[in-house]
């Protein structure tokens, strides 16, 4: 009886390879989780955790036009790029351009507005951390651009203290005084989390264990949205503060770092990254006192600002830049580049 019933579920567990087209295929608990599910165009990296898939995304959580270059960075619309020393761009979602298509993000919007190639490289999701990593492999990819700017919210420092944020992810921990990385290669998201029991972590490399487990605890089955490490992420900030500043000098870009603004943050967790960029004499632009100068009517203009959506309670959501904030972004940083380029 314990053969045959043995034989059947190898059987099955076949059958369901067949079906998926591939006999070495690996069940995939994470594709549920925003940053690598159906829902964002994102694909696994062994360093960064998670990065764009390139080509179209059709069907992206937004409904709006997303297009990721052969390069992994984001199209900056249909226009041809100008010509002229590229500038990169990294950040989160909001320098990817959540909620808005390929020619409205304000890395696309700086472009025109400046006539220079701005390469998009912000990715929805990331952390401090996966913004500086991806800084540094984006500068490797593009090694005539001459100027960085690296785009932050104050949730960024937070998601430092994360090795497990909708999809696994690399992380920094503070050693001697420097900084060590951790969970590289970043594990696949058929990996369970830490301290997780041997039997489960076994049975995840079974698609039929997958497809029953999804049924049976769907709850706990699933990937976790995070799993925090340490609570170290504002002596991680200040490091990578560091880090940028020290790989500017070494290859001799301009380096600016720009603080978002959004109505409903508590932007206290940035606060030891403009700290230590005064200290290490970094550029540093922040949006907030720029934006509310010109709030004079605080409600009309943040809804100009940013998308408005209906939270499950009821109640209205403030959520990323519409087009025209996002506009007015590319402004204050073409303002900013231009003073200093002396136009």
């Amino acid at each position: 009886m314990l053969i045959s019933l043995i034989g059947i579920l190898g059987v099955l567990e076949l059958g369901l390879r067949i079906q998926r087209g591939s006999l070495t295929a690996l069940p995939d608990p994470g594709s549920d989780v925003r940053m690598l599910g159906d829902r964002y165009p994102g694909s696994r990296h062994p360093e960064l955790g998670f990065v764009p898939t390139p080509g179209p995304a059709p069907a992206n959580t937004w409904n709006t036009t997303v297009t990721i270059t052969p390069e992994g960075v984001r199209s900056n619309g249909e226009a041809p790029a100008p010509a002229g020393t590229p500038i990169v761009a990294v950040g989160d979602s909001f320098t990817f351009g959540d909620e808005v298509s390929d020619g409205e993000t304000w890395p696309a919007e700086l472009e025109e507005l400046i006539g220079r190639p701005v390469i998009n490289g912000g990715v929805f999701g990331y952390g401090f951390d996966q913004i500086t990593m991806r800084s540094e492999l984006l500068l490797e990819a593009f090694p005539e651009a001459d100027t960085l700017i690296v785009s932050l919210i104050p949730d960024d420092v937070l998601r430092c203290e994360y090795s497990y944020r909708y999809a696994w992810k690399p992380y920094f921990e503070v050693a001697g005084g420097e900084l060590a990385l951790r969970n590289v290669p970043v594990p696949g998201p058929h990996q369970g989390v830490p301290g997780e029991a041997l039997w489960r972590r076994a049975v995840r490399w079974s698609l039929l264990a997958d497809l029953v487990m999804r049924r049976l605890d769907p709850d706990g089955w699933l990937l976790p949205d995070s799993v925090r490490v340490h609570h170290d992420g504002a002596a991680v900030a200040r490091l990578l503060v560091d880090r940028l500043a020290d790989h500017a000098e070494r290859r001799g870009h301009r380096l600016l770092l720009m603080l978002q603004w959004h109505p409903a943050w508590d932007g206290g967790p940035a606060d030891p990254v403009l700290e230590r960029a005064e200290e290490r004499g970094v550029e540093v632009l922040r949006l907030e006192p720029l934006f509310l100068h010109g709030l004079r009517n605080r409600e009309g203009m943040v809804a100009l600002l940013f998308r408005l959506t209906r939270q499950p309670d009821g109640r209205m959501g403030v959520g990323h830049m519409t087009p025209l904030g996002n506009r007015l972004v590319a402004h204050y940083v073409a303002e900013r580049l231009g003073v200093e380029a002396g136009e």
